[in-house]
């Protein structure tokens, strides 16, 4: 196979992407094209096609609106993810005041310290990286701070209020 008839097939490849071509490919096979009749016809049938493509006007902001399916289902993970620590601070909460019978302020408040460092520190750990997983940051840093707050202040708060 001589040097043109190899040049002419990889020409007839790449003519429909010849303005995605580096200069110097995208220059032989124009210089190709000016010898070749069949590569000429398929260079002219492609230029056309190309200048036939409708325009769009994209000078206009378009907004998207979101599935709404998927936006439901969004809210109501978000909301399961609150209930859940809610869920899981009830239960500290209820289980110190019935099942312990507190003597006195200080133990009740012991009982729910150590009720949060053994039931809730895994749940928000894994709540965490769910929330990392499938949510944005702004979420997760929200959730990292509302875990901090009552891992670290419960006590605190809960003085103030017994």
């Amino acid at each position: 196979m001589d040097s043109f008839n190899k040049i002419h097939l990889l020409s007839l490849e790449l003519i429909p992407i010849i303005n995605d071509l580096d200069e110097e490919p995208r220059q032989v096979i124009l210089e190709h094209i000016t010898n070749c009749e069949d590569c000429k016809k398929l260079y002219d049938s492609t230029e056309n096609f190309n200048e036939n493509l409708p325009k769009h006007d994209y000078s206009e902001d378009v907004e998207l609106k979101p599935l709404k399916k998927l936006v439901q289902f969004n809210n109501g993970l978000k909301l399961l993810l609150i209930t859940v620590r809610a869920i899981i601070l009830f239960y500290i909460v209820y289980s110190s005041f019935n099942y312990y019978g507190a003597e006195s302020v200080a133990s009740l408040v012991e009982y729910i310290q150590s009720g949060i460092f053994l039931f809730y520190i895994p749940a928000a750990i894994f709540l965490l990286v769910f929330t990392f997983t499938f949510f944005n940051k702004k979420w997760v840093w929200l959730s990292l701070g509302t875990d901090l707050v009552i891992i670290l202040f419960s006590a605190k708060v809960l003085q103030l209020f017994l």
